[in-house]
């Protein structure tokens, strides 16, 4: 009989990215579901991206359709511009998803802007979502970039900031 030697488990975790992909902040999703005119109800699943819990509204669910502005009210940038996004009626911030590449951004194709400190785009790309998590480590190689803009490449819309963990 021969006997075998047990090595002890090691449990291995994969380290996190580089980065932080960060959904709309409650207090301006409050705000503008508050100023918001247009509701729509979900009639296609996935679609209606909430861009403040991540997720796709379900069929049958209520959304706002808002305009946003990612930058910060204090900035002054010629790619400075507001569009269109969906939020959840309601508060949807107890159903946030936490996963760090949400699958609303990596089944779908994708705008990434890459700005510097000046807000300048200093690298561009559209994308199909299942490569967005290295398109982002490509660009904070540059230590210019500073920020990632995410959005859907056909529509427009705002989908995620970006920043570096």
């Amino acid at each position: 009989m021969r006997t075998v030697e047990h090595m002890p488990t090691r449990t291995v975790t994969a380290a996190p990215p580089s980065f932080l992909v960060h959904p709309i902040d409650r207090a301006t999703a409050d705000r503008l579901r508050a100023t918001a005119t247009i509701v729509i109800t979900a009639d296609v699943s996935p679609g209606y991206p909430c861009r403040r819990c991540r997720r796709d509204a379900e069929v049958g669910e209520e959304v706002v359709l808002v305009s946003f502005d990612p930058f910060e009210a204090d900035v002054d940038s010629p790619y400075r511009c507001a569009g269109p996004i969906y939020l959840h009626v309601e508060d949807c911030s107890a159903r946030l998803d936490t996963t760090p590449l949400p699958r609303q951004l990596t089944s779908r194709r994708l705008s990434v802007r890459a700005f510097d400190r000046a807000t300048m785009i200093v690298d561009a790309a559209v994308i199909d979502g299942d490569d967005l998590g290295d398109t982002i480590e490509r660009v904070f190689a540059d230590p210019e970039v500073e920020r990632v803009h995410v959005h859907n490449a056909g529509p427009g819309c705002f989908a995620a900031l970006v920043t570096r963990r």
